[in-house]
């Protein structure tokens, strides 16, 4: 860190000297001539000399801001590796599969999860239902010793104090029951030193045992990490680069719809968890704690039609979720090396990507960029430097708008990175006027969903 603080006082040292001459060729040269073009010529190139340098120094600036950072959240480290011992994860990492009135979703959810488990000892099947619906618990009944079943209370009968002016959010209190049942069952009844959350109107990948499997090392091995989540909220198919199904990515936003997390998590949020909206609960800045979840660039879960029934009542459906793209290729993620997603070695990847390798250019010329058929391989990084410049940004590029606790869906660092006909997008904050997250930003009632 001192070297860069020495850097840039040197830069800016440099810059004062160069400008001097720079001042004093021009003085000297109108002594010495007449020419008044040649005098304009001078102080033209003087005036791009400090345009560029300003630039520079802003740049140098941002960087040196966000080491600090990085120092300050524990990320300083630059090359983290983890024993490959370590790597293999041995315990069992148990599915527990959410469901209440759906039978013919519990049925296709279930059955594709049968179908890629590649062991039950290692991915044994729960499946918690806390509904009076028998069709679900015969459905659940037909896969017989495949497939564990608890039933709990229904929600209706049990004693939850929703506040009057909540009525019509009742199902998200019962849900929220359910979760803190469910999740102490597996941690606490059964001993699990983790799980896998589902839902049963998600779709599932070929690969998402091995994902979620290959991933868990990262989990016990940084302590910045709190959950691996199957979801990218900007996977749709004409925003990802479906040849980097291998791709993965750290991110401040907790996406949900298929995540695992640890049993020394849920021991943090047990004693406190809340009686509804327990997801936009968990990105509270409060529970979150700067932590990070590692999320796929193409999701390892899926919407299916059920979910146009759930207890949102369909929002962003249509428009999202359901045009989201399951991967349908194979990866075999025990054979990759996972550690350049320890919080170091990320953040380090992250910052020659985006800073060294993308150009920076205006949103207005990403349209015209993305079309021509040379541009195809390269990254472009747009910067914005509010909420409302952030959504009309996120909109010309088709990924979602809104926040939840002030962070952009999919972001890493304020970075929303997207891959549109070839070429890899960064929306990144211009850390001058964003300096980090605000958890007053919202999308103004006029841009819609």
């Amino acid at each position: 860190m001192q070297a860069v603080t020495k850097l840039f006082v040197v830069f800016i040292f440099v810059f004062i000297l160069w400008t001097l001459y720079v001042e004093n060729q021009i003085t000297a040269r109108s002594r010495n001539t007449d020419n008044i073009d040649d005098l304009l010529e001078s102080a033209t190139r003087l005036e791009r000399l400090l345009a560029y340098e300003a630039k520079k120094i802003k740049e140098l600036t941002e960087d040196v801001h966000q080491l600090n950072a990085r120092r300050r959240s524990g990320k300083m480290v630059m090359e983290e590796m983890v024993s490959p011992e370590l790597k293999y994860w041995k315990d069992p990492i148990p599915v527990l599969v959410f469901s209440c009135n759906r039978a013919q979703a519990v049925r296709d959810h279930v059955q594709k999860l049968i179908k890629y488990r590649p062991s039950q000892e290692r991915f044994p099947i729960i499946v918690s239902q806390d509904c009076d619906n028998d069709n679900v618990k015969n459905e659940v009944m037909n896969f017989g010793d495949k497939v564990q079943y608890i039933k709990h209370l229904a929600g209706d009968k049990a004693n939850i104090t929703i506040p009057p002016s909540h009525r019509q959010y009742t199902a998200y209190y019962r849900i929220a029951r359910h979760y803190k049942l469910a999740l102490n069952h597996v941690f606490v009844d059964k001993g699990y030193s983790s799980v896998i959350i589902t839902e049963d109107d998600l779709d599932i990948a070929p690969d998402f045992f091995s994902y979620f499997s290959s991933t868990r090392y990262l989990l016990e091995n940084d302590d910045n990490l709190w959950c691996v989540t199957a979801w990218n909220d900007n996977g749709k198919l004409e925003n990802i680069d479906v040849n980097a199904a291998s791709k993965l990515y750290r991110s401040d936003f907790f996406a949900g719809l298929g995540w695992m997390m640890s049993s020394k998590t849920w021991n943090e949020l047990e004693p406190i968890w809340p009686v509804g909206f327990w997801d936009d609960w968990m990105r509270d800045p409060l529970r979150r704690k700067n932590r990070q979840c590692i999320r796929p660039e193409v999701s390892r879960t899926g919407m299916m039609s059920y979910g146009k029934e759930g207890a949102s009542k369909g929002q962003f459906f249509s428009k999202h979720l359901i045009k989201i793209k399951v991967n349908d290729k194979y990866t075999d993620f025990g054979k990759i090396n996972l550690d350049y997603l320890l919080p170091g070695n990320f953040a380090k990847k992250t910052h020659i990507e985006v800073k060294k390798e993308a150009i920076e250019m205006r949103i207005d010329d990403v349209a015209s960029f993305v079309l021509k058929p040379e541009n195809k391989g390269k990254s472009v990084r747009v910067i914005y430097d509010g909420n409302v410049d952030y959504i009309q940004k996120a909109d010309k590029l088709h990924v979602m708008h809104d926040f939840k606790a002030g962070v952009p869906r999919t972001a890493y660092d304020g970075i929303v990175t997207c891959f549109i006909n070839g070429i890899r997008i960064y929306l990144v904050p211009d850390r001058t006027k964003v300096p980090g997250y605000n958890p007053d930003w919202a999308v103004p009632p006029s841009f819609g969903e």
